[in-house]
């Protein structure tokens, strides 16, 4: 990781554009974590802060961003995912900041907070502590939350044995877990139920 450079704005949002772009035309898969990791390295975990500003003031919509496919808020998530992206390739140096977002005031961020811990915990990162921690807070966020942080992990589980045993033991032990998983493994089963 870079440490000796600050990255400007216009810096940040470039990363944060490109990430999105790809996120909005191929989904989250394999070459977007890649590229992920290589745009963090000229991103510091001292610039965390300055990623947190983008949240809700994403950089401009890109050409990829289309109104009719991706929805409304299509820009504005796909920026936050990329910037969680860019947080979790900073490693264990970014939990207290992951972890002031997924326990603190409820946002709709919340849940890409939580998704990180999950991940870190399944890569043998602070296991024990995260899984203890997310078994005393789980229960008091809001569904919406709960929802969010594991949907993006759930086609995951079946390659990633690691996240899978994380997931087991959460829904074993949170009904609340158990509830939210229930809950969208029973609507990728149905289809989309919303159409």
């Amino acid at each position: 990781m870079n440490s000796y450079h600050s990255m400007t704005p216009n810096e940040l949002n470039a990363i944060v554009s490109r990430l999105a772009e790809h996120l909005l035309t191929h989904q989250i898969d394999d070459r977007f974590r890649e590229l992920a990791r290589e745009e963090a390295q000229q991103v510091s975990v001292a610039q965390l802060d300055q990623l947190r500003t983008m949240f809700h003031d994403p950089p401009p919509q890109s050409d990829a961003y289309d109104l009719q496919q991706h929805g409304l808020g299509g820009w504005l998530s796909a920026c936050q995912f990329a910037i969680f992206e860019l947080i979790y390739n900073q490693g264990a140096d970014a939990l207290p900041f992951i972890r002031e977002i997924a326990w603190g005031e409820y946002d709709w961020t919340q849940g890409n907070a939580i998704e990180l811990l999950l991940r870190f915990a399944a890569e043998g990162i602070r296991t024990e502590e995260i899984l203890a921690e997310i078994k005393t807070n789980f229960p008091q966020i809001r569904y919406e939350a709960q929802l969010y942080c594991m949907q993006p992990l759930l086609p995951e589980l079946e390659q990633n044995a690691q996240l899978r045993a994380i997931f087991d033991e959460l829904r074993n032990e949170i009904v609340e877990f158990q509830e939210a998983y229930a809950e969208l493994t029973e609507e990728a089963e149905d289809g989309d139920s919303l159409n």
